[in-house]
């Protein structure tokens, strides 16, 4: 049976009428496992980011618009109707004067993203029902096992900060802020803080895990015992370890008179929930590791420009390789994404990819992640444009780099919109800006050239990018 048919019977005979499903995990992360593709099992839809709604009869599926041609032909339109992700909150208004049980997996959802849920609805007939288990999770028969990848320890030469120094700075911002215990469930921030990394999530070297920081003492880490069994003696200076199943327990066991905080972005609304029915006392506090981690110390920030210089020299050898090497209508967009894949494997600290790369091929140029695959390969043809998007995790650094290059000569059209990029980038570049400025503040130089001929792209210009981390690092 088609899953989402499967999932909507499944609907109907549990009397709920409507179902949200996010597409990420119990960490909220961008990058997910296999094992928690709710969505992509539920819609075939394969990209990064998206929302569905599910009603018994229908159901909607919401994405921005980097993913517009490519939704639509993943996605069985005659089963579920496209929208855009800015359109998501006004369509759940629409039940607002509806008479409806509202269900949804409270690990699946941020903290402030159920509170605007809540303010939704608050007076109306509908029901906010919080499920304790996923019913995706019990009727997708051949859902990938949880990742089981061991934690290794990122070295303090590519760090740049030891453990101690970190927890230390951490637990100085819980006692300035009258925190007792801080609950900590951001992947990247946990491996950040504990100079650890893992490989649970394809291409980002992280490791499932939550943490609860107290204000002075060992950290309380919950994860499966056996991931960290050969790290465990080097860790016992710092950290207390506990099975993955028991954080639950152990954040109800705390005295009620202390003061729980956590961040209410990056915090799923379940811990939320069950310390609210015992009376806890939350206070939200913005992720303490958030700002350190993104402000690369010395040691980081030399680490990231030899790991780019690396990158680099991999990336002019692949360049010349496709200029001067190739014979175009031989070569295709798989070939092109291994050859250069080869290239950064030889390098020194070489990890792995940072992020599946996108090696598009002319129309394919223009969907901004587009992953090449057995069906849509394509073969190279003269005066094409070839777009390469790629990148490479090294101990010292992560990298991410794009380019498009011309196979043959280019015409007059794609020279105009090369150039008017070209522009967007050179604005960026010699933008005298104030502390304080917001990458929101500059974005509009990057379009300016662009929207002069009307022309513009549907997501956002830049990104941070993390040390050994997340190809996307915040804020």
């Amino acid at each position: 049976m088609i899953p989402l048919k499967k999932f909507q019977n499944w609907m109907k005979e549990n009397k709920k009428d409507i179902f949200l499903i996010n597409r990420t995990d119990e960490f909220l992360n961008e990058f997910i496992s296999d094992y928690d593709e709710r969505l992509k099992w539920i819609s075939n839809f394969s990209g990064s980011a998206g929302k569905a709604i599910i009603e018994q009869q229908k159901a909607y599926i919401f994405v921005d618009g980097r993913y517009t041609q490519q939704i639509n032909q993943e996605v069985d339109l005659d089963l579920i109707k496209v929208k855009h992700i800015k359109n998501y909150w006004l369509h759940l208004l629409e039940y607002k004067n509806d008479n409806k049980i509202l269900a949804l997996d409270p690990l699946l959802h941020s903290i402030q993203e159920i509170e605007k849920i809540q303010k939704i609805y608050i007076n109306t007939n509908i029901v906010l029902n919080y499920l304790e288990n996923n019913p995706i999770d019990i009727i997708w028969d051949d859902q990938p096992s949880r990742p089981k990848s061991k934690v290794f320890i990122h070295a303090d030469k590519y760090a740049g900060e030891d453990i101690h120094c970190k927890i230390e700075r951490i637990q100085k911002v819980l006692k300035l802020k009258f925190i007792d215990y801080y609950l900590l469930s951001s992947l990247d921030s946990i491996a950040w803080l504990l100079n650890l990394r893992g490989d649970d999530i394809k291409h980002t070297p992280l490791f499932i895990c939550h943490i609860v920081i107290p204000k002075e003492g060992k950290i309380e880490l919950f994860i499966d015992q056996f991931k960290i069994e050969n790290i465990i003696n080097d860790l016992s200076s710092h950290i207390n370890s506990h099975h993955f199943e028991k954080l639950d327990k152990y954040l109800l066991s705390i005295n009620l008179k202390k003061i729980i905080g956590m961040d209410e972005l990056s915090t799923v609304f379940h811990f939320k929930n069950i310390l609210n029915k015992k009376g806890f006392i939350i206070k939200y506090l913005e992720n303490p590791c958030l700002m350190p981690k993104a402000i690369k110390n010395d040691v980081e920030i030399e680490g990231a420009r030899q790991a780019n210089q690396r990158d680099g020299v991999s990336m002019t050898k692949f360049l010349f390789w496709l200029k001067k090497k190739i014979i175009v209508k031989d070569t295709n967009e798989i070939q092109a994404a291994e050859y250069l894949l080869n290239l950064r494997k030889k390098n020194y600290l070489f990890y792995s990819s940072s992020f599946d790369t996108i090696s598009a091929f002319g129309k394919h140029g223009a969907l901004p992640h587009y992953r090449v695959s057995t069906d849509s390969n394509l073969f190279f043809f003269t005066n094409g444009i070839y777009l390469v998007d790629s990148g490479a995790q090294y101990k010292d650094g992560t990298t991410d780099i794009t380019r498009t290059i011309i196979i043959g000569n280019p015409n007059n059209e794609q020279k105009d919109r090369f150039t008017r990029v070209l522009k967007g980038h050179i604005a960026i570049a010699e933008a005298v800006f104030a502390i304080g400025t917001k990458g929101s503040m500059l974005d509009p130089l990057a379009r300016k050239s662009l929207q002069e001929i009307n022309c513009d792209y549907d997501h956002g210009t830049g990104h941070g990018i993390g040390s050994f981390l997340s190809v996307h690092e915040g804020p």
